[in-house]
Protein backbone atom coordinates (compact mmCIF):
# COMPACT_ATOMS: atom_id res chain seq x y z
CA UNK A 1 0.00 0.00 0.00
CA UNK A 2 1.11 3.46 -0.77
CA UNK A 3 -0.05 7.07 -0.21
CA UNK A 4 -1.91 6.98 -3.29
CA UNK A 5 -3.54 3.96 -2.20
CA UNK A 6 -4.41 5.56 1.13
CA UNK A 7 -5.90 8.64 -0.86
CA UNK A 8 -7.97 6.61 -3.36
CA UNK A 9 -8.26 2.75 -3.05
CA UNK A 10 -8.45 3.38 0.58
CA UNK A 11 -11.02 5.53 1.18
CA UNK A 12 -13.73 2.43 0.55
CA UNK A 13 -12.41 0.82 3.39
CA UNK A 14 -12.12 4.03 5.66
CA UNK A 15 -15.42 5.47 4.85
CA UNK A 16 -17.04 2.58 5.87
CA UNK A 17 -16.24 2.86 9.81
CA UNK A 18 -18.85 5.72 10.10
CA UNK A 19 -22.03 3.56 8.80
CA UNK A 20 -24.88 3.06 12.07
CA UNK A 21 -24.10 -0.61 12.10
CA UNK A 22 -23.69 -2.52 15.22
CA UNK A 23 -20.21 -3.75 15.42
CA UNK A 24 -21.69 -7.27 15.94
CA UNK A 25 -23.03 -7.47 12.30
CA UNK A 26 -20.28 -5.35 10.42
CA UNK A 27 -19.48 -6.22 7.12
CA UNK A 28 -15.58 -6.34 7.31
CA UNK A 29 -14.30 -5.08 3.45
CA UNK A 30 -11.57 -6.87 1.26
CA UNK A 31 -8.10 -4.63 1.63
CA UNK A 32 -5.28 -5.35 -0.52
CA UNK A 33 -2.31 -6.72 1.37
CA UNK A 34 0.38 -4.36 3.05
CA UNK A 35 3.75 -5.26 2.51
CA UNK A 36 5.93 -6.33 5.72
CA UNK A 37 7.72 -3.77 7.42
CA UNK A 38 11.22 -2.86 6.59
CA UNK A 39 13.98 -4.80 8.73
CA UNK A 40 15.45 -2.39 11.71
CA UNK A 41 18.55 -0.25 11.10
CA UNK A 42 17.38 3.02 11.06
CA UNK A 43 19.77 5.85 12.32
CA UNK A 44 16.97 7.59 14.85
CA UNK A 45 19.47 10.11 15.61
CA UNK A 46 18.33 11.69 11.93
CA UNK A 47 14.75 11.83 13.37
CA UNK A 48 12.79 15.31 14.43
CA UNK A 49 11.46 15.74 17.52
CA UNK A 50 7.67 16.28 16.63
CA UNK A 51 6.94 16.79 19.93
CA UNK A 52 9.04 19.66 19.80
CA UNK A 53 6.61 21.20 16.90
CA UNK A 54 9.52 19.83 14.22
CA UNK A 55 8.73 18.75 10.29
CA UNK A 56 9.39 15.43 9.63
CA UNK A 57 9.18 13.32 6.65
CA UNK A 58 8.29 9.85 6.81
CA UNK A 59 8.27 7.22 4.00
CA UNK A 60 5.92 4.80 2.69
CA UNK A 61 7.00 0.74 1.52
CA UNK A 62 7.55 2.57 -1.85
CA UNK A 63 9.54 4.87 -0.62
CA UNK A 64 7.27 7.66 -1.77
CA UNK A 65 7.97 10.52 0.99
CA UNK A 66 5.46 12.44 3.10
CA UNK A 67 6.43 15.48 4.92
CA UNK A 68 4.42 15.96 8.25
CA UNK A 69 4.34 19.57 9.76
CA UNK A 70 4.27 20.90 12.99
CA UNK A 71 0.20 22.18 12.28
CA UNK A 72 -0.27 18.62 11.73
CA UNK A 73 0.23 17.30 14.79
CA UNK A 74 -2.97 15.98 16.59
CA UNK A 75 -1.52 14.67 19.91
CA UNK A 76 1.11 13.65 21.62
CA UNK A 77 0.96 10.17 23.71
CA UNK A 78 3.65 8.45 26.19
CA UNK A 79 5.65 6.93 23.27
CA UNK A 80 4.17 8.15 20.09
CA UNK A 81 2.68 11.17 18.23
CA UNK A 82 -0.46 11.57 16.15
CA UNK A 83 0.05 13.10 12.60
CA UNK A 84 -3.61 13.88 10.30
CA UNK A 85 -3.43 13.04 7.23
CA UNK A 86 -4.42 16.33 5.21
CA UNK A 87 -5.14 14.30 1.87
CA UNK A 88 -7.49 12.07 3.69
CA UNK A 89 -9.37 12.84 6.90
CA UNK A 90 -10.22 9.72 7.52
CA UNK A 91 -6.63 8.27 8.87
CA UNK A 92 -4.12 9.64 11.17
CA UNK A 93 -0.33 8.47 10.94
CA UNK A 94 0.86 7.60 14.80
CA UNK A 95 5.18 8.15 14.35
CA UNK A 96 6.98 7.29 17.56
CA UNK A 97 8.91 9.34 19.51
CA UNK A 98 13.02 8.99 18.96
CA UNK A 99 13.05 8.45 22.33
CA UNK A 100 10.74 5.86 22.49
CA UNK A 101 13.27 3.91 20.37
CA UNK A 102 16.91 4.82 21.65
CA UNK A 103 16.07 1.64 24.04
CA UNK A 104 17.90 -0.53 22.42
CA UNK A 105 14.68 -3.41 23.47
CA UNK A 106 12.54 -0.90 22.50
CA UNK A 107 14.19 -0.55 18.82
CA UNK A 108 13.97 -4.21 18.34
CA UNK A 109 10.40 -5.07 19.61
CA UNK A 110 8.80 -2.23 17.42
CA UNK A 111 9.34 -3.24 13.83
CA UNK A 112 8.32 -7.21 15.31
CA UNK A 113 5.14 -5.67 17.04
CA UNK A 114 4.27 -3.91 13.61
CA UNK A 115 4.27 -7.15 11.18
CA UNK A 116 2.63 -9.58 14.02
CA UNK A 117 -0.23 -6.83 13.75
CA UNK A 118 -0.06 -6.51 10.22
CA UNK A 119 -0.23 -9.86 9.89
CA UNK A 120 -3.55 -10.68 11.51
CA UNK A 121 -6.07 -9.56 8.20
CA UNK A 122 -8.79 -9.89 10.14
CA UNK A 123 -8.02 -6.95 12.81
CA UNK A 124 -6.57 -4.82 9.79
CA UNK A 125 -10.05 -4.88 8.35
CA UNK A 126 -12.23 -5.04 11.38
CA UNK A 127 -13.49 -1.34 11.16
CA UNK A 128 -14.00 -0.82 14.52
CA UNK A 129 -10.36 -0.92 15.10
CA UNK A 130 -7.76 1.66 15.00
CA UNK A 131 -5.30 -0.93 13.89
CA UNK A 132 -1.83 -0.23 11.75
CA UNK A 133 -3.23 -0.19 7.99
CA UNK A 134 0.37 0.59 6.68
CA UNK A 135 3.76 1.36 8.21
CA UNK A 136 5.84 4.11 7.67
CA UNK A 137 9.58 4.45 7.57
CA UNK A 138 12.47 6.73 8.12
CA UNK A 139 15.05 7.83 5.29
CA UNK A 140 17.03 4.11 5.89
CA UNK A 141 13.72 1.96 5.56
CA UNK A 142 13.15 1.34 9.17
CA UNK A 143 9.25 1.32 10.72
CA UNK A 144 8.93 4.03 12.66
CA UNK A 145 5.21 3.90 12.89
CA UNK A 146 1.91 3.44 11.08
CA UNK A 147 -1.35 4.78 9.25
CA UNK A 148 -4.42 3.76 11.24
CA UNK A 149 -8.21 4.76 11.15
CA UNK A 150 -9.26 8.09 12.48
CA UNK A 151 -12.26 7.63 15.00
CA UNK A 152 -14.79 10.12 16.52
CA UNK A 153 -16.30 9.65 19.53
CA UNK A 154 -16.60 10.00 23.30
CA UNK A 155 -14.65 7.88 25.85
CA UNK A 156 -16.18 5.58 27.62
CA UNK A 157 -16.74 7.54 30.40
CA UNK A 158 -18.72 10.08 29.02
CA UNK A 159 -21.28 6.85 29.91
CA UNK A 160 -20.07 6.45 33.58
CA UNK A 161 -22.60 9.75 34.78
CA UNK A 162 -26.21 10.57 34.14
CA UNK A 163 -25.53 14.39 33.44
CA UNK A 164 -22.93 13.24 30.97
CA UNK A 165 -25.08 10.76 29.03
CA UNK A 166 -27.55 13.72 29.06
CA UNK A 167 -25.26 16.49 27.80
CA UNK A 168 -23.36 14.26 25.18
CA UNK A 169 -25.81 11.92 23.97
CA UNK A 170 -29.57 13.62 24.57
CA UNK A 171 -32.29 10.91 24.10
CA UNK A 172 -30.29 7.88 25.43
CA UNK A 173 -31.78 5.77 28.60
CA UNK A 174 -30.44 2.24 29.91
CA UNK A 175 -31.27 0.45 26.86
CA UNK A 176 -29.04 2.28 24.31
CA UNK A 177 -25.93 2.42 26.85
CA UNK A 178 -26.52 -1.37 27.62
CA UNK A 179 -26.16 -1.82 23.03
CA UNK A 180 -23.11 0.15 23.93
CA UNK A 181 -21.85 -2.52 26.55
CA UNK A 182 -22.99 -5.52 23.93
CA UNK A 183 -21.01 -3.70 21.06
CA UNK A 184 -17.84 -3.35 23.51
CA UNK A 185 -18.08 -6.88 24.08
CA UNK A 186 -18.63 -8.20 20.80
CA UNK A 187 -15.51 -6.24 19.66
CA UNK A 188 -13.36 -7.50 22.62
CA UNK A 189 -14.62 -10.89 21.82
CA UNK A 190 -13.70 -10.64 18.37
CA UNK A 191 -10.19 -10.13 19.20
CA UNK A 192 -9.83 -12.63 21.98
CA UNK A 193 -11.28 -14.98 18.92
CA UNK A 194 -7.45 -13.96 17.48
CA UNK A 195 -5.95 -14.63 20.61
CA UNK A 196 -5.36 -10.63 21.08
CA UNK A 197 -6.05 -9.64 24.38
CA UNK A 198 -6.01 -6.02 25.51
CA UNK A 199 -3.84 -5.30 28.53
CA UNK A 200 -5.14 -1.82 29.54
CA UNK A 201 -8.88 -1.42 29.80
CA UNK A 202 -9.17 2.38 30.50
CA UNK A 203 -12.22 3.77 29.71
CA UNK A 204 -10.54 6.45 27.56
CA UNK A 205 -9.13 3.81 25.42
CA UNK A 206 -12.61 3.39 23.74
CA UNK A 207 -14.54 5.78 22.06
CA UNK A 208 -18.53 5.48 21.29
CA UNK A 209 -20.53 7.56 19.14
CA UNK A 210 -23.80 8.98 18.36
CA UNK A 211 -25.24 5.61 16.92
CA UNK A 212 -24.06 3.59 19.96
CA UNK A 213 -20.70 1.89 17.88
CA UNK A 214 -17.50 1.73 19.92
CA UNK A 215 -14.19 2.23 18.39
CA UNK A 216 -10.90 0.74 19.95
CA UNK A 217 -8.41 2.98 19.65
CA UNK A 218 -4.76 2.56 20.85
CA UNK A 219 -4.27 -0.77 19.24
CA UNK A 220 -0.74 -0.95 19.51
CA UNK A 221 -0.75 -1.47 23.33
CA UNK A 222 -3.02 -4.87 23.10
CA UNK A 223 -1.17 -8.39 23.57
CA UNK A 224 -0.44 -9.50 20.20
CA UNK A 225 -0.01 -13.09 19.61
CA UNK A 226 2.80 -14.08 17.33
CA UNK A 227 3.30 -17.83 15.03
CA UNK A 228 6.83 -19.19 16.87
CA UNK A 229 6.75 -17.56 20.34
CA UNK A 230 5.24 -16.37 23.54
CA UNK A 231 2.91 -13.06 22.61
CA UNK A 232 3.98 -9.87 22.23
CA UNK A 233 2.88 -7.98 25.32
CA UNK A 234 3.01 -4.59 26.48
CA UNK A 235 2.66 -4.02 30.69
CA UNK A 236 0.19 -0.56 30.20
CA UNK A 237 -2.86 -1.04 32.97
CA UNK A 238 -4.90 1.40 34.64
CA UNK A 239 -5.52 -0.18 38.61
CA UNK A 240 -9.76 -0.19 39.07
CA UNK A 241 -9.88 -2.11 35.61
CA UNK A 242 -7.54 -5.19 36.35
CA UNK A 243 -8.15 -8.69 37.31
CA UNK A 244 -7.55 -9.16 41.32
CA UNK A 245 -4.76 -11.73 41.03
CA UNK A 246 -3.10 -8.85 39.43
CA UNK A 247 -3.08 -6.15 41.94
CA UNK A 248 -2.64 -8.58 44.35
CA UNK A 249 0.25 -10.18 42.95
CA UNK A 250 2.09 -7.27 40.86
CA UNK A 251 4.80 -9.46 39.33
CA UNK A 252 2.10 -11.30 37.37
CA UNK A 253 2.45 -8.08 35.34
CA UNK A 254 5.25 -9.57 33.94
CA UNK A 255 3.56 -12.39 32.65
CA UNK A 256 1.01 -12.66 29.33
CA UNK A 257 -2.45 -11.36 30.41
CA UNK A 258 -4.83 -14.75 29.69
CA UNK A 259 -8.18 -14.85 28.40
CA UNK A 260 -9.45 -14.92 32.11
CA UNK A 261 -8.31 -11.81 33.39
CA UNK A 262 -9.42 -10.11 29.87
CA UNK A 263 -13.01 -10.89 31.08
CA UNK A 264 -13.11 -10.24 34.79
CA UNK A 265 -11.72 -6.64 33.45
CA UNK A 266 -14.31 -5.94 30.40
CA UNK A 267 -16.78 -6.90 33.06
CA UNK A 268 -15.99 -4.37 34.94
CA UNK A 269 -16.47 -1.59 32.36
CA UNK A 270 -19.75 -3.42 31.59
CA UNK A 271 -21.02 -3.14 35.00
CA UNK A 272 -19.99 0.57 35.30
CA UNK A 273 -21.77 1.36 31.99
CA UNK A 274 -24.91 -0.36 33.19
CA UNK A 275 -24.74 1.21 36.23
CA UNK A 276 -24.06 5.25 35.37
CA UNK A 277 -20.66 4.58 36.50
CA UNK A 278 -20.56 2.54 39.44
CA UNK A 279 -17.94 0.30 40.15
CA UNK A 280 -19.09 -3.00 41.08
CA UNK A 281 -16.49 -3.15 44.50
CA UNK A 282 -17.75 0.45 45.62
CA UNK A 283 -19.69 0.03 48.93
CA UNK A 284 -20.45 2.48 51.86
CA UNK A 285 -17.81 3.57 53.64
CA UNK A 286 -15.22 2.34 50.89
CA UNK A 287 -12.39 4.58 49.41
CA UNK A 288 -9.97 3.96 46.46
CA UNK A 289 -11.75 1.88 43.40
CA UNK A 290 -8.44 -0.57 43.12
CA UNK A 291 -8.22 -0.96 46.80
CA UNK A 292 -12.15 -1.74 47.23
CA UNK A 293 -11.62 -4.22 44.33
CA UNK A 294 -8.49 -5.99 46.36
CA UNK A 295 -10.75 -6.25 49.41
CA UNK A 296 -12.87 -8.86 47.25
CA UNK A 297 -16.03 -7.19 49.00
CA UNK A 298 -18.28 -7.48 46.59
CA UNK A 299 -21.97 -5.47 47.48
CA UNK A 300 -24.61 -7.79 45.61
CA UNK A 301 -22.94 -10.86 47.56
CA UNK A 302 -24.97 -11.01 50.63
CA UNK A 303 -22.22 -12.48 52.65
CA UNK A 304 -19.42 -9.73 51.57
CA UNK A 305 -20.66 -7.83 54.98
CA UNK A 306 -20.63 -4.60 52.48
CA UNK A 307 -23.24 -2.88 50.84
CA UNK A 308 -24.00 -0.18 47.95
CA UNK A 309 -23.61 3.14 48.79
CA UNK A 310 -26.29 4.72 48.92
CA UNK A 311 -29.35 5.04 46.59
CA UNK A 312 -28.07 2.46 44.52
CA UNK A 313 -30.42 -0.25 45.01
CA UNK A 314 -33.08 1.21 42.42
CA UNK A 315 -30.65 0.74 39.65
CA UNK A 316 -29.62 -2.46 40.65
CA UNK A 317 -33.27 -4.07 41.11
CA UNK A 318 -33.99 -3.58 37.27
CA UNK A 319 -31.19 -5.81 36.28
CA UNK A 320 -32.40 -9.37 35.18
CA UNK A 321 -32.05 -11.98 38.09
CA UNK A 322 -29.67 -13.69 35.48
CA UNK A 323 -27.45 -10.70 34.63
CA UNK A 324 -27.09 -10.23 38.91
CA UNK A 325 -26.14 -13.85 38.85
CA UNK A 326 -23.64 -13.25 35.88
CA UNK A 327 -21.73 -10.66 37.70
CA UNK A 328 -22.06 -12.12 41.34
CA UNK A 329 -20.21 -15.39 39.83
CA UNK A 330 -17.46 -13.02 38.02
CA UNK A 331 -17.16 -10.77 40.91
CA UNK A 332 -17.28 -13.56 44.06
CA UNK A 333 -16.60 -17.11 42.63
CA UNK A 334 -14.46 -15.82 40.25
CA UNK A 335 -12.23 -13.77 42.31
CA UNK A 336 -9.71 -16.29 43.89
CA UNK A 337 -10.93 -19.12 40.78
CA UNK A 338 -10.62 -17.39 37.56
CA UNK A 339 -11.25 -20.69 35.85
CA UNK A 340 -14.41 -20.37 37.06
CA UNK A 341 -15.62 -16.39 35.71
CA UNK A 342 -18.16 -16.71 33.05
CA UNK A 343 -17.10 -17.10 29.49
CA UNK A 344 -18.34 -13.78 27.52
CA UNK A 345 -20.73 -15.56 25.37
CA UNK A 346 -22.46 -16.42 28.86
CA UNK A 347 -22.02 -12.58 29.71
CA UNK A 348 -23.57 -11.74 26.59
CA UNK A 349 -26.30 -14.15 26.72
CA UNK A 350 -27.33 -12.17 30.21
CA UNK A 351 -26.68 -8.71 28.10
CA UNK A 352 -28.85 -9.70 25.23
CA UNK A 353 -31.80 -10.79 27.38
CA UNK A 354 -31.40 -7.67 29.50
CA UNK A 355 -31.93 -6.05 26.19
CA UNK A 356 -35.03 -8.13 25.69
CA UNK A 357 -36.60 -7.58 28.74
CA UNK A 358 -35.95 -3.23 28.53
CA UNK A 359 -37.82 -3.63 24.94
CA UNK A 360 -41.05 -5.04 26.09
CA UNK A 361 -41.30 -3.71 29.27
CA UNK A 362 -44.48 -1.09 30.09
CA UNK A 363 -42.52 0.17 32.69
CA UNK A 364 -40.36 3.33 32.14
CA UNK A 365 -38.25 2.78 34.97
CA UNK A 366 -36.82 -0.36 33.45
CA UNK A 367 -35.21 1.77 31.14
CA UNK A 368 -34.65 4.76 33.43
CA UNK A 369 -30.63 5.23 33.46
CA UNK A 370 -31.45 6.19 37.36
CA UNK A 371 -35.07 4.55 37.95
CA UNK A 372 -37.60 6.63 40.55
CA UNK A 373 -38.90 3.61 42.51
CA UNK A 374 -37.32 0.46 43.19
CA UNK A 375 -38.56 -2.81 41.33
CA UNK A 376 -40.96 -5.04 43.43
CA UNK A 377 -40.47 -8.70 43.05
CA UNK A 378 -43.21 -9.82 41.33
CA UNK A 379 -42.63 -7.07 38.79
Amino acid sequence: MSWLELLFSGLQILTQTSQPTPVSSVKRPATQKPQAPAPTGGDWSLLATPEKGMNLTVYDPQGIPLHLKKADVITHGGEGVIYRFTRNPNILIKVCKPETLADAKKLRLFPSRLAAMMRLKECREAPFLAWPLMPVMDTHGAPIGFVMRKYIGRTLRALFAPMQVQRFFPGWDRLHVTQVALNFLDAVRMLAKHKVLINDFNPGNFLVDKNGLVRLIDCDSFQIPVEDGPPLMTRTYTPEFCAPELLLHPELFEQPRTPEQVRFSLAIVIYMILMSGLHPYARCGGGDPAENLKSGKYPLDKNSGVRLPVSWHKSVSWLTPGLRDCFRQMFTVGFDHPEKRPLLGELRAEIENFITVMKTSKNNNQRAILPTAKKRVNQ
